[in-house]
């Protein structure tokens, strides 16, 4: 099998497991010799099969952007994945674990863009001034590794874990606010399960971005206006089950919510 033969392969591999909703062996096992690069490839066919299918690209999502999941992961800088509008939904809404495989929640911060923000050179003060607003949000991510044993390359295989994103109501302007002081309490069942702040996210998330648009134009990108940036999580991964109703408590930002069922 050549390598383009073994990128398809397990990019059709991961659409199947989310489709119908079953979990892959580790990357590590399917594919030992599989680089990091040639993992984006895979996030990349991944994408172009959602778009023949009629899916549509509405943003872009940064993980892995505190040390401690650096360190575990080892590696020395963020991943990102892509956002399609199907994975959007309201606030408040209730969502379906029938529709998931072993999903778990983090809380975000995410930027609206109002104009294309390019790499390589891309600063946090241009991500700034590209942002058109900031909003509280929830995001829900679903590995569709085995019982999340995931690393580097299962995480940017499988489009960054991405599966589901929720959007407060409430935007702010980007300049506006002291970011990295932004502050965040996550509830389960309206008990307090974390509490964290903007600085979790590379310090500020606006350098996230940047990061971001950097990134993205090794990969002959860049993000494009009208876009959603989920910066990166603020809080740890959080399991969740049937019945349980999460919401996230923003300074200034407000609370945004989901309920799963």
């Amino acid at each position: 099998m050549t390598k383009e033969d073994t990128i398809d392969d397990l990019a059709s591999r991961y659409l199947a497991a989310e489709t119908e909703r079953f979990a892959l062996e580790p990357i590590s096992v399917i594919c030992p010799d599989l680089t990091m690069e040639e993992a984006y490839r895979v996030q990349m066919a991944i994408v172009a099969s959602k778009l023949r299918a009629g899916e549509r690209v509405t943003g872009k999502k940064v993980g892995a952007t505190n040390e401690a999941i650096q360190k575990a992961m080892m590696i020395d800088e963020p991943i990102y994945g892509h956002l399609f509008k199907s994975q959007q939904i309201s606030s408040g809404s209730t969502v379906s674990l029938s529709q998931l495989i072993h999903p778990r929640i983090e809380c975000e911060i995410a930027f609206t863009l109002d104009r294309d923000l390019s790499g390589p050179g891309a600063t946090a003060e241009d991500a700034l001034e590209a942002a058109r607003s900031v909003t509280a949000s929830i995001e829900i991510n679903d590995s569709r590794t085995r019982e999340w044993k995931i690393g580097i390359r299962e995480v940017i295989a499988d489009n960054g874990v991405a599966a589901r994103f929720v959007l407060g109501k409430k935007e702010l302007d980007a300049g506006d606010l002291d970011l990295p002081g932004v502050r965040v309490v996550m509830e389960k069942n309206g008990e307090e399960i974390a509490r964290s702040t903007g600085a979790a996210i590379l310090g500020n998330p606006a350098e996230s971005v940047a990061w971001l648009a950097n990134k993205i134009a090794e990969h002959d990108g860049g993000l494009r206006a009208g876009e959603v940036v989920l910066a990166g999580s603020m809080t740890p991964m959080t399991p969740v089950e049937s019945g349980d109703l999460i919401e996230a408590r923003f300074d200034d930002l407000g609370s945004v919510s989901v309920r799963f069922e």
